[in-house]
């Protein structure tokens, strides 16, 4: 007896609807897929331009923080600003009367009835001793950085008294009496403060620095080891020498205010920037404010 055997197959309509549905759900599975990553990538390009605007905005502050008091001045130049400050490196009270074991009240009292070169401090500064300085030393600056007459016009006119002229090398050491107890700073030539300090505070600075925005560069820099300006550095007219380095790029706005306070006692500096990608269109704005200490 003869069988015959049947054989299915695929017709071509058959198979071309099962690659149509294939590619679909490819298709899907694809997007799936693709989303998240894509997701994932605008998360991570906005995380990115976040931790630059935020550690440049801790940079500002940590300097804002250790400014001379009075010393912070702003300026707004065709879309970007300034921000310029004079820079502390130690602070600590001078002595102005006898006391303790250990005095000397010829070489240890700050005497600001004529020009003084020799006194000690209340303690110690948070420098090494022994060290020759050749930073400038301030008393007393209560004129506000925006008037007429500031710390910046006292650093190249001196006409304020309230910080050692240029040239002027300070020299820190243990008080001969008592080492270990207290600082003694020599000044290479005599000098007068014009007022004393009710809280006996005294700062040694190290010169002026400056962060400048331009958002038409895209950039934010910081300045230092530049001379004592009574203009302000801003962005069509920079610090000439000294040193520069950028803090921050991608910046397409940038703003910022300050204001004093009463009785030149405190302030606050507001900073908004903002950072954008422009392959991407991806921006991001921050806004930090900072007190000011301007206790004098």
């Amino acid at each position: 007896m003869q069988t015959r055997s049947r054989q299915a197959a695929f017709s071509l309509l058959e198979i071309i609807i099962v690659i149509v549905l294939l590619g679909v759900l490819a298709g899907g599975a694809g997007l799936l897929i693709t989303t998240p990553i894509q997701a994932y990538s605008d998360q991570l390009r906005r995380q990115q331009l976040v931790d630059q605007a935020e550690m440049a905005l801790r940079q500002i502050a940590r300097d804002v923080r250790r400014a001379l008091p009075n010393s912070i001045r702003t300026t707004a130049v065709g879309g970007g600003w300034a921000l310029e400050m004079v820079n502390t490196i130690g602070g600590a009270r001078y002595r102005d009367e006898i006391g303790g074991l250990f005095i000397d009240p010829v070489d240890d009292i700050l005497d600001f009835t004529s020009p003084d070169a020799v006194f000690n401090f209340l303690g110690r500064l948070n420098l090494t001793a022994m060290q020759v300085l050749d930073q400038r030393l301030v008393i007393y600056n209560t004129a506000s950085a925006n008037a007429t007459l500031n710390i910046y016009s006292d650093a190249v006119l001196g006409d304020l008294g309230v910080m050692t002229p240029a040239g002027t090398t300070l020299g820190l050491a243990d008080a001969p009496l008592g080492a270990g107890i207290e600082h003694r700073l020599t000044l290479s030539t005599p000098f007068q403060f014009s007022q004393q300090s009710p809280g006996q505070r005294a700062f040694i600075v190290d010169g002026p620095i400056s962060y400048i925005c331009t958002p038409g560069s895209r950039s934010m820099t910081r300045y230092s080891n530049y001379a004592y300006q009574t203009v302000q550095p801003n962005p069509t007219l920079l610090p000439t020498g000294g040193v520069s380095g950028l803090v921050v790029t991608q910046v397409a706005a940038c703003s910022i205010s300050y204001v004093a306070g009463t009785a030149s006692r405190g302030g606050l500096v507001t900073i908004e920037i903002t950072l954008d990608d422009v392959a991407t269109g991806e921006s991001i704005s921050l806004l930090h404010q900072v007190h000011v200490d301007n206790v004098p």
